[in-house]
């Protein structure tokens, strides 16, 4: 821990830019930063169902979308540590029906998004009519060898792929022999102490995905501030790569558990959070502000942060830990349209601003 770590830095600049974006309509939900599980600053505001008057609260689930591949990842990280599955395997060594062409594909590439594999996200939609192990089988098998061939070989290069999650959800599904999501809920979300987070649960019609509300979940609108649109979204076909929902509360859990060691090993942390680094052609090749397993490694405003984002449709979260000074941004919100880049920077700024004295 630094030197500044232990002071607490001005929140006053954040506050006014969230209050001038919840008066525009441009955020509508929670904002927080904790260290050490001690709240340093929170924000709520606006509307979980604007229709029926219900506010958000810090209380309030919001569908955290790809920020959920930080918890697929940390689960499988689990069953690597406790030997049930490894890194440098082929991730046809726990799905033996997977295409022959796929056979370098390890779990680290998945993780790492350097499959060089194409994403079958949208097959699988299309063959999505019971659950998400009836429509992996679908993909794996009935797909013709032209529409599954990878795009390249494995590790030459980053390109973000939410299907590997999915790959990676169905090989420790198989692995375990139990669903993926007791799985999750076994080996990331009870021993986290995520008590309010969970898996969104199919919900089908005549065989076809179907969206649901349910009662303490915000519901997710796009559009524009004054031109909202309720958002229709499936959230659990993407079991490994978006489909938690989870609370402030449960985000806030998660960052302690990582921090105290009740989820995985230092050794396995470290592995997470080193970016993929890969020699194509004598260039250096990494992933957008560098990814690692399952974590996007990145900054702002000096400040280096680890953690996801997710969202786009209806919800937009961020998971952010800041190693340098022991602390934790946490963002949920149900406007797919709100700007985090923005909100992390003023984060940043107020740590440094501590850190060099106000300079």
């Amino acid at each position: 821990m630094t030197a500044s770590a232990a002071e607490r830095p001005d929140f006053a600049p954040l506050e006014a830019q969230l209050v001038t974006a919840c008066e525009a309509g441009e955020f509508s939900g929670v904002l927080a930063v904790a260290r050490r599980g001690e709240m340093l600053f929170q924000h709520v505001c606006g509307q979980a169902d604007p229709v029926n008057g219900v506010a958000n609260t810090p209380e309030t689930r919001f569908k955290i979308f790809s920020t959920s591949k930080y918890l697929t990842a940390i689960a499988i990280l689990r069953l690597c540590e406790n030997g049930e599955m490894d890194l440098d395997a082929p991730i046809s060594r726990y799905l033996p029906d997977a295409p022959s062409s796929w056979a370098g594909v390890t779990v680290r590439n998945l993780l790492n998004h350097t499959s060089g594999l194409p994403d079958l996200t949208e097959a699988m939609l299309a063959r999505f009519s019971v659950d998400h192990p009836t429509a992996m089988k679908a993909v794996l098998n009935d797909l013709p060898e032209d529409e599954t061939r990878p795009l390249e070989a494995p590790g030459e290069n980053f390109r973000y792929n939410n299907f590997g999650f999915e790959l990676l959800a169905h090989a420790a599904a198989a692995t375990r022999g139990e669903p993926f999501d007791r799985l999750l809920d076994e080996l990331v979300l009870k021993p986290a102490g995520m008590t309010t987070a969970s898996v969104e649960a199919p919900n089908l019609v005549a065989g076809h995905p179907v969206a649901v509300q349910e009662e303490g979940l915000a519901i997710g609108y796009n559009g524009a501030p004054g031109a909202l649109s309720q958002a229709e979204n499936w959230a659990f076909i993407q079991l490994g790569a978006g489909a938690v929902r989870a609370s402030l509360a449960d985000m806030l859990a998660l960052d302690r558990a990582l921090d105290e060691g009740r989820l995985l090993k230092l050794e396995s942390l470290a592995k997470m959070r080193a970016a993929p680094v890969v020699s194509r052609d004598g260039k250096a090749v990494v992933g957008p502000r560098g990814y690692g397993l399952g974590v996007v490694v990145s900054s702002a405003a000096g400040q280096a942060m680890v953690g996801h984002s997710g969202g786009t449709n209806g919800y937009i979260a961020d998971f952010e830990q800041l190693p340098d000074q022991d602390a934790v941004l946490v963002i949920l919100t149900n406007r797919g349209f709100t700007r985090l880049q923005p909100l992390r920077e003023q984060v940043g700024r107020a740590f440094t601003a501590v850190s060099t004295g106000g300079a």
